[in-house]
């Protein structure tokens, strides 16, 4: 499903969640992948406790190196899993890196329940513009192959200009469920 833009999909994932969403989009839009690699080992309950700790408290990771850069491209799709109502230190520190040095940009999240309108602000404060759509995929959505597809079906929509420019709502918009 080419749009005629070059799009990159970045993500970061633990669990493998996110890492699902952002191959199917890549997969679906035709665009290039690039994982980020977190230095700090997040494994184990005592790395996740610790990267829980580092999400709620902001700190950013140490980042391995990144081999597409968000410039080269007209649409960056931006990926990360919510940690205890924030999105991950590797998330953090990709955002601050493209901060004014990308076009548009896009966001998605994973969560057991935390909507993706919590964290957006952030996450465009952090990258230094707007996105132009953003969405989250909660516990449920995730486990359910019907909601699941309904949702990126609907986010690519918006990535695409046929929907509203979020799938999920920010608080007073109108944006569509």
């Amino acid at each position: 499903m080419k749009t005629g833009k070059k799009m990159l999909v970045v993500y970061y994932s633990l669990s493998g969640n996110t890492e699902r969403v952002a191959q199917d989009l890549a997969k679906r839009l035709g665009a290039d992948l690039e994982k980020l690699g977190d230095l700090k080992n997040r494994r184990g309950p005592l790395g996740y406790l610790r990267a829980v700790i580092d999400s709620i408290r902001e700190r950013p990771a140490e980042l391995a190196d990144i081999g597409k850069h968000a410039r080269d491209y007209d649409l960056t799709i931006v990926g990360t899993p919510i940690w205890g109502g924030k999105i991950t230190p590797a998330m953090r520190s990709y955002l601050r890196t493209i901060r004014g040095r990308c076009n548009d940009i896009a966001f998605f999240t994973t969560s057991g329940s935390t909507p993706a309108v919590k964290v957006t602000p952030d996450m465009e404060r952090l990258a230094g513009r707007p996105a132009v759509a953003f969405s989250g995929f909660n516990y449920d959505e995730l486990k359910s192959e019907a909601q699941y597809d309904d949702k990126i079906i609907a986010f690519i929509g918006a990535l695409q200009g046929k929907a509203s420019s979020s799938v999920d709502e920010r608080p007073g918009s109108h944006a569509a469920a």
